[in-house]
């Protein structure tokens, strides 16, 4: 949908101060994208903690986790394989496992400025529990983390992970086929009073039982802007322009390359047809086979912008804020056709060994001082109440940042990619391999 809007762009006039990640750290399938804003501003309950957690290869311990109600927060100003026969984890014992192993995206929590292998809130839950969380930034595109956990959830094993985080559509198909486990939510205080409205009742998990949103986020345009010069158009990406032909990626991800294509051509993401995703697809081959295109990426793209062997790519909006420490004249911008908005979620793959203390994890991320602080460094929109408010008190520029809050201006103009049946995700993916090569 296109707006006579002004495009929202993460560059900002000189000599005003850069919206980090970092300076708040040192001080301390949706049911439609407008209703985001009704939500962001909602107070929640939670009591903040605050050591060390490393980063490490999946491994197996006993599970356990103990219970506990929410304290006052601060008030506020394509698989088609069967469903396995794997049995549950173990009934939790009566304290928290020595150890979680955890797979999510790179980028995608808060980190130390000074050590890539710190991180504050993993600090914080050791020294509050005592379990060292094995945390891999091993995620880079659904489709392919999936293929590594398939053959063991298939054959009843435990994958070796304790808590994962997929994008919706992965975690719908994940609970389609019975491979999650079902959440204790009398051990979730925190998700059950904290997780916003509009995040609650999603047609895959109705009973909000199977899965917590990690962070959403929105998928348009990252460049080099001292290279390409100001972008403003999705048009960009299927022009032969000397700046950056062959030095332009799009996104593995099927959904978030198909669904730019379309809005590319008025189309609605949302509603979107057979037709269209050929239409689509058949423009995709044609930036491809033009040498526009150098390669389809996960985030490894963010790195390629960094060192200059990219200068132009689809791309997810914290993940250039994340990158402008290292190369200032990265941008992440909407474009003026707008973009795609998704959900990345936690869930406990099923046959985990430390159920229990995942589910401790899952809801100690959802009070509202531990969400501020991840969200804070991401730069992503947090689905926890409260959290807002918590960085008001610390920075109210964060607070008011439009990647964490979107504004009703930025969420009119983002479209959530529509909800397909098994027999669409199978074609559509298929027809998408045959243009990536994968």
């Amino acid at each position: 949908m296109t707006t006579s809007q002004e495009p929202m762009t993460t560059s900002q006039e000189p000599g005003t101060p850069r919206l980090t990640r970092r300076r708040f750290l040192h001080g301390s399938a949706l049911t439609g994208a407008a209703a985001f804003l009704a939500a962001c501003g909602t107070s929640g309950t939670g009591g903040a903690s605050s050591s060390a957690a490393t980063s490490g290869s999946p491994s197996t311990a006993p599970s356990t986790a103990p219970s506990g109600a929410p304290t006052e927060a601060p008030s506020s100003a394509a698989a088609t394989a069967e469903a396995s026969s794997a049995a549950p984890s173990e009934t939790p014992a009566a304290s928290p496992a020595a150890e979680i192993n955890v797979a999510n995206w790179p980028l995608y929590i808060d980190t130390d400025d000074d050590d890539s292998t710190k991180h504050k809130t993993l600090e914080d839950f050791k020294e509050k529990y005592g379990t060292t969380v094995n945390y891999s930034e091993v995620i880079n595109d659904n489709e392919e983390f999936f293929g590594t956990i398939q053959p063991a959830l298939r054959g009843g094993q435990d994958t070796g992970w304790d808590l994962i985080v997929v994008t919706d559509f992965m975690a719908a198909r994940l609970i389609r086929l019975g491979w999650t486990e079902t959440l204790d939510l009398a051990n979730m205080p925190n998700k059950v009073a904290n997780l916003q409205d509009v995040y609650k009742g999603v047609d895959y998990d109705p009973t909000d039982d199977h899965h917590a949103p990690w962070q959403s986020g929105m998928t348009g345009l990252g460049y080099d802007a001292e290279v390409t010069g100001p972008l403003t158009s999705l048009e960009a990406l299927w022009t032969e322009d000397d700046r950056w032909t062959g030095k332009v990626t799009f996104l593995s991800e099927m959904r978030d390359t198909v669904g730019l294509a379309a809005l590319r051509k008025g189309k609605d993401p949302s509603v979107i047809t057979a037709a269209d995703v050929d239409e689509a697809i058949a423009d995709i081959k044609t930036a491809v086979d033009s040498g526009i295109v150098r390669a389809f990426m996960g985030n490894e793209y963010a790195e390629e912008l960094v060192s200059g062997n990219v200068v132009l790519a689809m791309a997810w909006s914290g993940d250039v804020i994340a990158k402008q420490g290292e190369k200032e004249s990265l941008v992440w911008t909407l474009p003026d056709e707008g973009g795609l908005l998704f959900t990345d979620n936690m869930l406990i793959p099923k046959g985990a060994a430390n159920k229990s203390t995942a589910e401790l994890f899952m809801d100690f991320v959802y009070d509202p001082a531990i969400a501020a602080q991840i969200a804070a460094w991401v730069n992503y929109v947090t689905p926890v109440k409260g959290a807002r408010e918590v960085l008001a008190a610390e920075d109210s520029e964060l607070a008011d940042s439009p990647l964490i809050f979107p504004p009703e201006a930025t969420l009119a103009k983002v479209k959530i990619f529509k909800t397909l049946t098994e027999a669409e995700e199978t074609e559509y993916n298929d027809k998408f391999s045959v243009v990536t090569g994968n």
